[in-house]
């Protein structure tokens, strides 16, 4: 089961990054975010499929740290350099600009929190 689900994410995000590389017609496909960030998403399936395959603790850390460090880039990416209305209104109630800064917060203690979880994965690794 575990082969099977590593497999199916290297397929995927092989897929993802391939797409972003712009080997798919561009009638097909249309992108939100720069195709250096669907290019990390890509890749954040791609090493998660080569860390389940890994059967070794220090190559899954590193793996780990490296998604990790990913992650926190993307969410920082959104934080900081999306442009408006990326983050779409879900609660009618709150006003669009306090929606926005809300998400944007969220994102940022999101990519924080991937870069402490990054920093204790290392921190094991090199122990």
């Amino acid at each position: 089961m575990g082969k099977g689900i590593a497999l199916l994410c290297l397929a995927g995000g092989g897929a993802v990054c391939a797409a972003s590389l712009g080997f798919f017609p561009a009638d097909y496909l249309v992108f939100q975010a720069p195709r250096a960030v669907v290019f990390g998403a890509g890749a954040v399936f791609v090493l998660v499929g080569f860390m389940l395959l890994a059967g070794d603790h220090r190559a899954s850390d590193s793996i780990g740290s490296i998604v990790l460090l990913t992650l926190a880039a993307m969410g920082g990416w959104v934080t900081f350099y999306a442009p408006e209305g990326t983050i779409n209104r879900v609660f009618p109630f709150i006003p669009a600009s306090v929606n926005d800064a809300l998400g944007r917060l969220l994102f940022g203690l999101g990519a924080a929190a991937c870069l402490g979880m990054a920093a204790w994965a290392l921190r094991r690794l090199f122990r």
